[in-house]
């Protein structure tokens, strides 16, 4: 039996949601639904996946 071999869900980590989902909803067409203050998830048909919110690793 053929296994499906393409991913299907993937998890970035991010510090501005905002700035990310405008540049992935504009490149790709995500389309993303809010989960609270650390999490977005997003789907475009084929790929879903999430915005998981994480500290800066370097600060000013």
């Amino acid at each position: 039996m053929a296994q499906d071999q393409r991913i299907d869900y993937i998890e970035l980590p991010g510090t501005d949601f905002d700035a990310i989902e405008a540049f992935y909803s504009r490149t790709f067409g995500w389309v993303f639904t809010d989960f609270g203050p650390e999490y977005r998830a997003f789907s475009d048909q084929t790929l879903e996946g999430g915005l998981l919110q994480v500290q800066p690793v370097f600060s000013d």
